[in-house]
């Protein structure tokens, strides 16, 4: 028993050496179930070396990915086509110079009537921008009668902030002017995510600065959101704990000491006014890297502005539950539920 504990205890160690991304460094402790019950005592370290290491040469893809493959954990959600859901792939919806964004489309099929539309946005540290790793939410919310883009973004070592979330108001604005196009509601759009993924959609769907805009392409469109749900969001980045402002170090090119006013700048809760758009908020009350409060804490403060805001705090659920069939289809219909809402909501007042 005590040389087993040793071991647990070692290997947490060795995983807090490797910069990981906010979800990764949780999914790994995760699978410290699968080490202990799947793995023989003498290889456990070495299956612990074996996915850092990958992580050292693969630093672009997915950790989560990766440890995926190797402990094919089948409680992680997956990708399967759904008969009502049309998929139209690989739109480009920005350009920057050469460089051309795509994004995947995915359309409820038995809609009659114009839908609300999402960008999703996955997360990973903002360094890891795969649009097909958002194929499971992008679906699902389909089939829901939402029309969700799976977006891809420029990474913080291709464009630094906040290229990121300029990305992710070209995003917005090819939508809208292609609204009609694709049986979608102009006046309802939203932004979508989970930890990064979050972070970029409540900032875009906060924020009305200039620069944020970019040169994406359709800037004589409005980047305004009606709606942003927003999944374990780090929403002040300077009380994140050491290791996540590691990663948002990378994000900025700047640690707070550098550079506190882009700290402030690139924080959700620093960009509140009543105006902005209806929030839903959802955290797992587990969460070890990005902590509940990061969520309450903004609730209260947009409540106090007058905004509208929902608050879900999901009992026991990790950091990245949205990617889990414990919590996946609670979520997508948390989800997709609050988008019908606003936009009936926005029907009604428009009358």
């Amino acid at each position: 028993m005590k040389r087993a504990l040793i071991r647990r205890v070692q290997i947490i160690r060795l995983i807090s050496r490797v910069q990981l991304n906010l979800g990764d460094r949780l999914y790994l402790r995760r699978r410290m179930t699968f080490f202990s019950d799947s793995v023989a005592l003498p290889w456990r370290p070495l299956m612990v070396a074996t996915i850092v290491l990958a992580v050292r040469m693969f630093g672009n893809e997915p950790l989560a990915a990766q440890a995926t493959q190797l402990s094919n954990d089948p409680t992680r959600v997956q990708y399967r086509p759904s008969p009502n859901v049309r998929v139209v792939p690989a739109i480009v919806f920005a350009h920057y110079g050469k460089r051309a964004l795509r994004l995947d489309l995915y359309l409820p099929i038995r809609s009659k009537e114009a839908v609300p539309g999402v960008i999703v946005i996955r997360g990973g540290g903002w360094m890891v921008n795969d649009r097909k790793e958002s194929a499971p939410v992008a679906s699902a919310l389909a089939e829901r009668g939402v029309a969700a883009a799976s977006i891809e973004y420029r990474t913080a070592d291709e464009a630094a902030f906040p290229g990121a979330v300029q990305d992710v108001k070209a995003a917005i604005r090819w939508m809208r002017a292609n609204a009609k196009l694709y049986g979608i509601s102009p006046d309802t759009i939203g932004t979508m995510g989970g930890s990064s993924g979050a972070h970029m959609a409540l900032l875009a769907g906060l924020s009305n600065d200039d620069d944020l805009e970019g040169k994406g392409g359709n800037n004589n469109i409005s980047s305004r959101v009606q709606a942003v749900v927003a999944m374990a969001t780090p929403t002040d980045l300077l009380r994140l704990d050491a290791g996540g402002r590691s990663v948002v170090a990378r994000f900025l090119h700047a640690s707070p000491a550098q550079n506190p006013k882009l700290w402030a700048r690139a924080s959700p809760v620093n960009h509140v006014n009543g105006g902005g758009p209806s929030i839903l908020l959802m955290h797992g009350t587990a969460d070890e890297n990005v902590l509940p409060e990061q969520s309450s804490s903004f609730a209260e403060l947009y409540r106090r502005s007058g905004g509208q805001v929902e608050l879900v705090l999901i009992q026991k659920a990790p950091h990245p539950f949205w990617n889990y069939t414990p919590w996946f289809e609670d979520t997508m219909n948390r989800a997709a539920a609050f988008l019908h809402r606003v936009a009936t909501d926005l029907q009604k007042h428009s009358k």
